[in-house]
């Protein structure tokens, strides 16, 4: 008999597998669960109401699916906190979680808004959305969201669509283990000061390449970084022209961990590239990752709405406001990725001045620079590499 415990998030009150009661030897939340429940996620949660509520005021929703619902508080809260009366429905192979999640409905009576049904997610996808395809799919999986991703993409509507990703297999996507993530993402990882930004970019790419493959393209709206796992958030249309067009965003990405430059390369100019560029006599083998997606990663329009919607809600976790904050700030220099001021100091063995310093000294050369809600200690610029070492030296010769 599963031990079950009532617990609140957003505007919603629902029964899960007591958390504390099943993680008592392992510490957290695992697959194994009666009822899958991670509080841990509040806050991937929180982002996707946000997020969610954002697109829906662009594009008002109808129908929305979540595959793997678990206890099915994130798609009880989309239905309580977004404006609409969108319906939703819930796939899981589970028993327990389909007992629970029915009695969730009830409890929040949303028996006219949402149902539950059981089995295999990548099947029901396709055969739930025959008659009518979804506006939004929420694909939150324990690992990655990969399996599910070509089911995903074919089940929602033509003209304009919301397909959220999960991934939590970081070490695949930060380059331990580089091959599994050809294998799942198709694009090679490496460990880098950014490597969690080129994870969330080879899924992104392997995003791309899927609808793409379905006459689709897909345009990112926002990404998440946080804790253990990454986050996408992608507008998706039926448009080959687009797709074709996004194509240019599709490349590799160089990087000397000596050294600590870059570049990025177009998989269209793979045939005419210049011999990678180290900083001063440096010599040292570089790492290649990708192929990957190497445009932006926000929409600059969704985004402040987005923050908007933020900003008049008083329930969200704490930190979601100071995230939202630093992507309206970094989304303008999204082309390449976020330098970690204490990595490259590391790298040169230097003492780390005050990131404002250097980002001032930056700005003041005539550089864009942000912080980034990627890590506490990078900056983005569009200075190279290069540029930002002079200024840390500047900064700290002048201390």
């Amino acid at each position: 008999m599963t031990v079950l415990k009532e617990y609140k998030e957003g505007l919603v009150t629902f029964l899960s597998a007591d958390v504390e009661y099943y993680t008592e030897d392992s510490g957290q939340p695992t697959a194994d669960m009666p009822v899958f429940y991670n509080p841990r996620m509040r806050l991937n949660r929180d982002m996707s109401v946000i997020f969610a509520s954002a697109f829906n005021n662009r594009s008002p929703m109808r129908y929305i699916c979540e595959p793997l619902a678990g206890s099915g508080i994130r798609t009880l809260r989309y239905l309580r906190e977004i404006q609409g009366d969108f319906e939703a429905v819930m796939f899981d192979t589970n028993p327990n979680a389909i007992e629970v999640i029915q009695r969730n409905i009830a409890l929040n009576d949303l028996e006219d808004r949402a149902r539950i049904v059981r089995g295999d997610a990548r099947v029901l996808l396709l055969e739930e959305s025959k008659g009518k395809r979804f506006d939004f799919v929420d694909v939150d999986p324990f690992g990655s969201p990969a399996p599910f991703l070509n089911a995903a993409v074919q089940s929602i509507i033509p003209r304009r669509g919301l397909l959220a990703l999960t991934a939590t297999d970081m070490p695949a996507l930060c380059g331990v283990f580089p091959h599994v993530a050809q294998r799942k993402y198709g694009g090679l990882s490496i460990r880098a000061p950014f490597s969690h930004e080129l994870a969330v970019r080879l899924l992104v790419g392997l995003a791309f390449s899927v609808a793409g493959m379905n006459d689709c393209s897909i345009t990112p709206l926002a990404v998440l970084s946080t804790d253990h796992y990454i986050r996408v958030w992608l507008e998706q249309r039926s448009s080959r022209a687009t797709a074709n067009i996004h194509s240019k965003s599709i490349g590799i990405v160089r990087f000397c961990p000596n050294c600590m430059n870059y570049d990025i390369i177009p998989l269209t100019e793979l045939g005419s590239m210049a011999q990678f560029a180290h900083i001063g006599e440096c010599q040292a083998k570089i790492r290649v990752a990708g192929p990957l997606w190497i445009g932006p990663l926000y929409d600059n329009e969704f985004l402040r709405e987005a923050k908007n919607i933020e900003t008049q809600r008083d329930h969200f976790h704490k930190k979601t406001s100071k995230i939202m904050h630093l992507m309206v700030q970094e989304q303008e220099l999204t082309e390449t990725p976020y330098v970690d001021l204490h990595e490259l100091c590391d790298a040169y063995n230097l003492s780390p001045p005050r990131r404002q310093d250097v980002m001032d000294r930056l700005a003041e050369n005539g550089y864009g620079v942000s912080r980034t809600h990627f890590r506490p200690t990078a900056i983005r610029t569009d200075a190279s590499v290069e540029e930002v070492l002079r200024v840390l030296r500047d900064v700290i010769g002048e201390s």
